[in-house]
């Protein structure tokens, strides 16, 4: 039994067909018959057919446009095409979405059954080929999860393991092949405990920009510290603020992104409970801290070169407010305390 949906902004139309087609013995439901594309899609939503049926020409969004929001609904889905335009654009455009059967109104009854004979013998190809590469698929995934897990476990750096990933990219059909091994193993692996960091792990490799490998390679090697807790890349945030805090592009979304290469959410919020207070107060504390220093050793220093070298030099002003800010002072009363300190 097939599933289809008509779309086309005409009723007489889509009457027509309805009662045109021997639907039992097509075996197959009419899931709905729609007059746009929109009300197409939102049915889409509640009732996924296996064929769409639909018009070029209409109002709002054409049929052309319907079909590619269709199919990334349903890649399996099998579309015919009906049209009272029989301009060579429309045919060669429907083309390039993998549309076969093409067909002009008005169209004989023949026509249009010998078109969903063709659509239904399409779906159970599609359907048989569907479960067998679902079965190969479901055993390359089991063995590259098992791969993984060894090097996970062993002591090779990233760098290794990513060499090792790249090279059986070669080997399979799709890097999603790897990338579902890969989540397989991060969650069989991180527990319930770390369940929020491998959440952050995933969202990570399923939204890489480009391909997930080196991300892949450089959490496999995380996973075998992960266990001894979160505190171990707090502290690295800690170190390597104390150590750039001069950077004036510093910042949690910086460290996500260059330093841990984590989800910059999840960092920030276990700063947070790590240290009691957020990543950004912990930067400004850092160097609020260091201008003083700098102001107590050198007393000509100007605030702007101040600024500069705690990394806030592109607003001297920002500097000054936040300075004011944290101590209750203004730098030039900061300076005018020093020297009074100073002079007893």
């Amino acid at each position: 039994m097939y599933k289809l949906l008509l779309v086309d902004d005409e009723s007489i139309i889509r009457d027509g067909i309805s009662a045109m087609v021997d639907w039992q013995t097509a075996d197959i439901v009419l899931t709905a018959s729609c007059p746009d594309a929109f009300s197409a899609l939102d049915s889409m939503m509640d009732d996924m057919p296996d064929i769409l049926l639909t018009d070029v020409r209409m109002p709002g969004m054409n049929g052309l446009e319907l079909i590619e929001k269709a199919l990334l609904l349903n890649p399996m889905l099998e579309v015919l095409v009906l049209s009272g335009f029989s301009e060579f654009e429309y045919a060669r455009q429907a083309m390039k979405y993998g549309v076969k059967e093409y067909l002009l109104k008005p169209c004989s009854k023949e026509e249009m059954e010998l078109a969903l004979k063709h659509a239904g013998l399409e779906v159970t190809r599609r359907r048989e080929r569907a479960l067998q590469l679902s079965g190969e698929r479901e055993e390359q995934v089991g063995r590259l999860m098992g791969l993984m897990n060894e090097w996970a476990e062993s002591g090779q750096d990233g760098a290794a393991i990513e060499k090792q990933l790249f090279e059986i990219e070669k080997t399979v059909q799709d890097i999603s092949v790897l990338r579902d091994a890969f989540l397989g193993v991060l969650t069989d692996s991180a527990g319930a405990s770390h369940a929020e960091w491998a959440f952050s792990v995933i969202q990570d490799v399923l939204h890489a920009p480009e391909n997930p490998i080196p991300i892949m390679a450089k959490r496999l090697m995380q996973l075998r510290g992960e266990n001894g807790g979160v505190r171990d890349f707090v502290q690295k945030m800690l170190d390597y603020v104390n150590g750039h805090y001069m950077n004036e592009t510093l910042s949690l979304q910086y460290i996500a992104d260059r330093v841990l290469f984590r989800n910059a959410d999840y960092i920030g919020r276990e700063f947070t409970r790590c240290m009691g207070q957020k990543f950004s107060a912990y930067l400004l504390k850092i160097r609020m801290e260091h201008a003083k220093e700098m102001m107590a050793a050198c007393r000509d220093m100007r605030s702007y070169e101040i600024a500069e070298r705690v990394g806030m030099g592109e607003n001297p002003h920002y500097f000054s407010q936040m300075f004011r800010k944290y101590t209750g002072v203004t730098t030039k009363e900061y300076r005018a305390r020093m020297d009074g300190m100073s002079e007893k």
